[in-house]
């Protein structure tokens, strides 16, 4: 599997086990920090511990480096609304 298919995947069980614990925290005053803090530790535990590059997945450069691993990470932090598009319809709300 490529690289760039990889760094898919893991954007999206990441943010789908992210959204299932989400209640957990979401009524709390500061719920919307405990995400941000959450998503942060899981895109980077996950960018460090495969080798997530970004850069190099798109060809930018030639090998994976820690500033494509960290962009890769804030990346994937920020999740998208494509990612959450697709979960919606993999939990079958239209």
């Amino acid at each position: 599997m490529e690289m760039l298919q990889i760094i898919i995947v893991v954007s999206i069980i990441m943010w789908y086990i992210i959204d299932r614990f989400k209640p957990l925290w979401e009524s709390l005053a500061y719920g919307k920090y405990v995400t941000i803090a959450v998503s942060a530790v899981f895109a980077f535990a996950m960018c460090f511990g495969y080798h997530l590059d970004l850069m190099a997945a798109l060809g930018i450069v030639p090998q994976a480096s820690i500033l494509g691993t960290i962009l890769t990470g804030l990346t994937l932090m920020g999740g998208s609304s494509a990612v959450a598009e697709l979960i919606a319809r993999i939990k079958g709300n239209n």
